[in-house]
């Protein structure tokens, strides 16, 4: 909180002024002030003033008009500047200004200091720091040397308000004391009031904070509220508790007027190598029954998790993570989880990096965060596979381990760059994850997981070297070749085609990539057309359909991938065949920043099998676009404007009917005060994959400015294809550089028909250097 460097640079100022005062008095009174001189040995002052007086009786000191001090980096501005040597005491009246070296400054109607520093006042004082924060006190006293008593003070970080002197800050604090503590550095607020645009709106108890000097104080932190109809109404008060200089602990109590008291505790620890964290929560519900028909309707409710991780050298290190919960639900019914999160994970890993390679070895298990469901969108695989929202836990893979190995070899091999890569991954499936397919009118199952162990060793290496030709024609020739072990063990009895244990296959290829850019110069700009053509030989992929295909679920076929060696998304599927691609880029720019970026391009298989036309236990090829001799069109367009409007557009296209088959378009432009965006989604139905209906969708966001420091925003999602709104929300804010207040309202139907429509009203109070407050409102059906 930056209250508190006004409140400690105010201390200081008793310090500095009492600096200057040893530089001006003569050398027997300098002797009293020989602390704050040893604090910078050697320093000179400058004095200037219209009149300098030194009564030889006295002793006294006195700088009268235009006074103007600099020491050891210190400035002070006063109308004049009085040290008297028999009474020990420092003062300076007229429009004192102390400015400090890191930019503080600090005003006073007047100062007065004992020379042992240990009392003394200011009146009429203000200090702006360079945090861009105010604190103003009609008096300040320094008591015993350590404690400094500000009263009628007000602090504010409304640092435009200095602009506009005659109105009252955005908001303000404003108590009857602020005492600083200068041993315990903490510092009290007594009887102090929040004030909003010269409106006191709350009064709050009095209340401690730690100086800024300390970074970690035990004490309580800042409440939050929270309303939901499924938990009442509730504040979190947590309390922080230090340790020692390397540990600490959390607690805080939820009392919510439904469902009882919800708990927490975190501990965290720093060792010398890394840290780590454990939290706990959880609650004994006194309405279980809100949860009706949810895995949440039970008494008691929690979760533990917990995070670390250490290295073990510069390049090395070592981790953790890991959630448990008594429930799917819980975790999003207690506001636990963030975003659209459907798994927690728990995960040990070893990483390492160097400068040319990586290595990276993981477990990995998933915690469902959702309840089994009854689908509608995918059709469900025939007996005796369950259904696709049903047995979700045990469908989801349990993988020991999944390592993973790359570099580039650090010297040319062929007068070109080799590289390798190594992947070994062993999973299990508890139960088989099935779904239906459409197939000459007849509905088969095709899986997605099968119950069993399955593991697979996978090696590869890949060389390229660049050609540069007459004419700035580029060639680029390539080779690889990759090995597969797999060893499976199906244990469903219903899934035959993974009757082996041991597998192997071999694939190598060799390629060539052609690029001729042309380049147009204008007065306004450039532009690029760069023709491409690739081919790539290989022998046919080796038993399609009798291994498990659990990484190479994925195959998005765009203008990304046109060019290169496979479109399979992981190593349990490898592309085969001899292959063509030819596509055409073009480029333009302008000097003024515009940008126009575009790419079209078509796949040709030629020869052998293609692995995209015949399907595996997946059938991960479904609507590739890449299962003829000839593929689908794919494009892209990017354009910005460099003057506030960009648009992305991705799409791919039937090769003789030129319908969509993939498509995704967005916006985003700001104009004046609106900021808007867009989103549009499109993907045609594949029923190989069990989506029997074309999915299409669009999202729409925007912000106004209605005025200077009030804006309108909203957001918008709606199913074309249903004519439903899954997701709206509105919403108005306040901002100004100290204070940032919003409301908004949302609802949003969820991922399935049966999901109840959650709707909320948020509720967000932010004050610069002070913290921030989040009240959330659940109207949920």
């Amino acid at each position: 909180m930056r209250i508190l460097d006004h409140t400690r640079r105010l201390a200081l100022a008793f310090t500095c002024v009492a600096t200057v005062a040893a530089a001006t008095a003569p050398p027997a009174a300098a002797q009293l002030f020989d602390r704050p001189l040893q604090a910078a040995p050697g320093s000179q002052m400058l004095l200037e003033s219209d009149t300098l007086v030194y009564d030889v009786d006295t002793g006294a000191v006195t700088a009268v008009g235009s006074v103007f001090i600099e020491y050891n980096g210190y400035q002070i501005f006063a109308s004049r500047v009085h040290y008297d040597q028999a009474a020990n005491r420092l003062s300076a009246a007229g429009g004192v200004r102390l400015e400090e070296p890191d930019g503080n400054i600090v005003v006073a109607r007047e100062i007065e200091l004992s020379e042992d520093l240990r009392e003394g006042f200011l009146t009429g004082l203000r200090a702006d720091t360079i945090y861009r924060t105010r604190l103003a006190a009609n008096r300040a006293e320094r008591v015993d040397g350590e404690v400094t008593i500000f009263e009628d003070a007000g602090y504010t970080a409304c640092y435009s308000c200095r602009k506009r002197p005659d109105k009252p800050p955005t908001w303000a604090i404003k108590a009857r004391k602020v005492i600083y503590n200068e041993a315990d550095k903490t510092l009290r607020f007594e009887k102090p009031e929040f004030d909003l645009f010269g409106n006191t709106v709350a009064v709050l108890p009095n209340f401690s904070v730690p100086d800024p000097t300390v970074r970690r104080k035990s004490g309580f932190l800042m409440p939050t509220a929270i309303y939901s109809n499924l938990l009442g109404f509730g504040v979190r008060v947590p309390y922080f508790q230090t340790l020692g200089p390397s540990r600490d602990v959390t607690f805080a109590a939820t009392p919510l007027s439904r469902q009882g008291v919800f708990g927490d505790v975190e501990y965290r620890q720093r060792t010398g190598s890394g840290s780590f964290r454990v939290r706990a929560t959880g609650i004994y519900q006194l309405d279980p029954s809100a949860f009706d028909d949810s895995s949440g309707n039970r008494n008691f409710r929690g979760s533990v998790s917990t995070e670390g991780n250490f290295y073990i050298n510069p390049d090395w290190q070592w981790g953790w993570e890991s959630t448990a919960t008594t429930d799917r639900r819980y975790l999003s019914d207690y506001k636990q989880s963030t975003g659209d999160n459907l798994t927690e994970p728990t995960t040990i890993y070893l990483t390492g990096l160097g400068d040319r390679n990586y290595f990276d070895a993981r477990v990995w298990a998933f915690r469902i965060l959702q309840d089994d469901y009854n689908s509608t969108q995918v059709l469900n695989a025939p007996a005796p596979f369950s259904g696709v929202g049903q047995q979700l836990q045990g469908k989801q893979a349990y993988v020991h381990p999944a390592i993973d190995y790359e570099g580039v070899v650090n010297r040319s091999v062929l007068s070109g760059e080799l590289s390798y890569k190594f992947n070994l991954i062993s999973l299990t499936h508890q139960e088989t994850d099935a779904f239906g397919a459409i197939v000459d009118n007849q509905r088969i199952a095709r899986f997605r997981g099968v119950e069993g162990t399955f593991t697979r060793a996978s090696a590869e290496v890949n060389w390229r070297k660049r050609v540069f030709a007459p004419l700035g024609q580029v060639f680029t020739p390539f080779a690889g070749a990759r090995g597969d072990l797999f060893a499976l063990d199906n244990r469903d009895p219903n899934v035959t085609s993974l009757d082996d244990d041991v597998l192997g296959r071999a694939m190598p290829w060799v390629g060539l990539t052609y690029r001729w850019p042309w380049l147009v110069s204008s007065k306004w700009g450039t532009q690029t057309i760069e023709p491409i053509a690739e081919i790539i030989a290989r022998p046919n992929e080796t038993h399609i359909g009798s291994l498990p295909n659990d990484d190479a679920q994925s195959v998005v076929f765009d203008d990304t991938n046109l060019f290169g060696t496979t479109r399979f998304s992981g190593y349990d599927r490898v592309e085969g065949g001899v292959r063509a691609n030819i596509g055409v880029r073009y480029v333009l720019q302008t000097y003024s920043g515009a940008m126009l970026a575009a790419t079209v391009g078509q796949s040709y298989h030629l020869a052998g099998r293609n692995s995209y036309a015949v399907p595996d236990i997946m059938d991960s090829t479904g609507n590739s676009g890449l299962s003829s001799d000839d593929s689908d069109l794919v494009g892209g367009l990017y354009f910005d404007t460099n003057g506030g409007l960009a648009i992305t557009a991705k799409g791919r296209f039937d090769d003789e009917t030129l319908d969509i088959q993939r498509a995704e378009v967005s916006a985003a432009a700001r104009t004046g005060p609106l900021t808007s965006s867009a989103v549009y989604t499109f993907l045609a139905k594949q029923p190989d994959l069990g989506i029997i209906d074309d999915r299409e969708e669009i999202q729409v966001a925007a912000s106004l400015r209605a005025l200077e420091r009030v804006r309108i925003f909203g957001q918008l999602r709606y199913d074309l294809k249903d004519r439903d709104i899954i997701r709206e929300g509105i919403g108005v804010a306040y901002d100004d550089d100290s204070l940032s207040v919003s409301v908004a309202y949302s609802e949003d139907r969820g991922g399935l028909p049966e999901d109840p429509v959650d709707r909320t009203v948020f509720f967000r109070i932010g004050l610069r250097t002070i913290g921030d407050g989040t009240v959330s409102t659940g109207l949920d059906n």
